[in-house]
């Protein structure tokens, strides 16, 4: 009789609980509780990670350059994009938590960072000179360790004890930095650079032959390098391409008015103008259509995101770069450029391929230049850097970085070379 009951009061707590998911059901379809923001609160939500805010900051911060030094040598990665994806993500956390826990900075001296070059660690080189803010936002997410400046390369490396260095070169005034971090050897450092075999990479001051002719932090990597080509062309001659920029740019596609060589679009006092050659250029009036943050990595992230949503979709097998970000005479200037495989894209005669003016915290003005690269089966000869660096005869006169580069003047078609920068 005692188990009839229980059955009984089972059953009871049962219809319950069916009652009150269906009523909870039927509730959520409901407008008030469909517009009320109820239901996104209790939706999961996806961790962050690397590039928190999507998985567009982290792709935009993939370095061009990798170098993991451990005990048995030095792996070098360059002109590889698969494989610099494969090894970044776990040492991009490692910068992302250095950025954050840095201490205090003092310099160095070019001797000193030269022998941290030659330590247990891991060295970035991003192509471009990228705010430390914005790096460490990209990587970890909004930090307080209020570091300045601006590098292109980067380093971690084995410090006192077990202490891990966060060491940088700031390119504009070729001045070294360093400063301590949260991160140990034995937990942190050491583990990453297990990861990577030692391929005898190199840097030119590390050889007696290429010191005197190249630029003493010039990678210097074995492998064969790849000379793929790439058939180019403009996306914004066909419609679809060119409605999905106006979209993104939050521009109505209708009653555009023809200009010499395009079509200008216009939003207010605004004016969003299309040409023919696959160039966009903005100019505001009023300047509040694109706000920014009032900190640097704030217009940089807003020009980024607007460069994805943009460039970034239409540009094939090509993929962004953060250039520059410098401020001067009141305004922000943030450039990005494109990459193929690694090797930047020197595009028409100044080299970029995107440019916003940062004003009072509103984007102000921007140029866009649109190409689309695919991959045409085509593929040059290179020679190797060593013997390229006996060629060149502009490296005789002074050290410059020789590097891989496609050079895009317009034509249907790029393939890359060696040149001196």
């Amino acid at each position: 009789m005692r188990d009839k009951s229980r059955w009984i009061e089972w059953g009871k707590d049962g219809l319950i609980l069916l009652l009150t998911l269906s009523a909870v059901c039927l509730l959520s379809m409901t407008p008030l509780v469909r517009d009320s923001g109820l239901l996104d609160l209790l939706s999961p939500k996806e961790s962050p990670g690397v590039g928190s805010s999507g998985a567009g900051p982290a792709e935009a911060m993939l370095p061009v350059r990798l170098a993991v030094t451990g005990e048995g040598g030095r792996c070098g990665v360059q002109y590889d994009e698969q494989r610099l994806e494969e090894l970044f993500p776990p040492l991009g956390v490692l910068l992302g938590d250095a950025l954050a826990s840095a201490g205090e900075i003092r310099s160095l001296d070019e001797e000193e960072w030269r022998r941290c070059l030659g330590r247990d660690g891991v060295y970035f080189d991003f192509a471009g000179d990228v705010p430390l803010t914005a790096l460490e936002r990209w990587l970890q997410g909004p930090g307080s360790a209020g570091l300045t400046g601006a590098a292109r390369r980067v380093l971690l490396c084995a410090g006192e004890g077990d202490q891990v260095l966060l060491c940088w070169q700031e390119e504009a005034g070729e001045q070294f930095f360093s400063c301590s971090t949260a991160l140990t050897q034995a937990l942190h450092l050491g583990p990453a650079a297990a990861g990577a075999a030692p391929n005898g990479a190199y840097f030119a001051f590390e050889n007696q032959e290429l010191a005197g002719r190249l630029d003493p932090y010039t990678l210097i990597t074995e492998e064969d390098q790849g000379g793929a080509g790439y058939a180019v062309s403009v996306p914004l001659t066909e419609e679809s391409g060119t409605a999905a920029v106006l979209a993104a740019l939050s521009f109505n596609s209708q009653n555009p008015a023809p200009v010499s060589g395009g079509e200008v679009y216009v939003d207010g006092g605004d004016r969003l103008v299309v040409s023919d050659s696959g160039v966009v250029t903005y100019r505001a009036a009023q300047g509040e259509k694109y706000p920014v943050g009032p900190a640097l990595a704030d217009g940089v992230e807003t020009a980024r995101a607007l460069a994805e949503s943009t460039l970034g979709t239409l540009c094939g097998e090509a993929r962004l770069y953060l250039m520059s970000a410098q401020e001067a005479g009141g305004a922000v200037r943030v450039r990005f450029g494109y990459l193929l495989d690694g090797c930047a894209v020197y595009l028409g005669s100044e080299g970029w391929a995107a440019e916003y003016v940062i004003r009072n915290g509103y984007i102000t003005q921007f140029t866009l230049r649109f190409r689309s690269y695919a991959a045409n089966g085509e593929q040059t000869l290179l020679l190797p850097v060593d013997k390229a660096a006996a060629m060149l005869p502009d490296l005789t006169d002074q050290r410059r970085e020789l590097v891989l580069q496609y050079r895009d003047g317009g034509g249907a078609a790029v393939f890359p070379s060696w040149v001196a920068v």
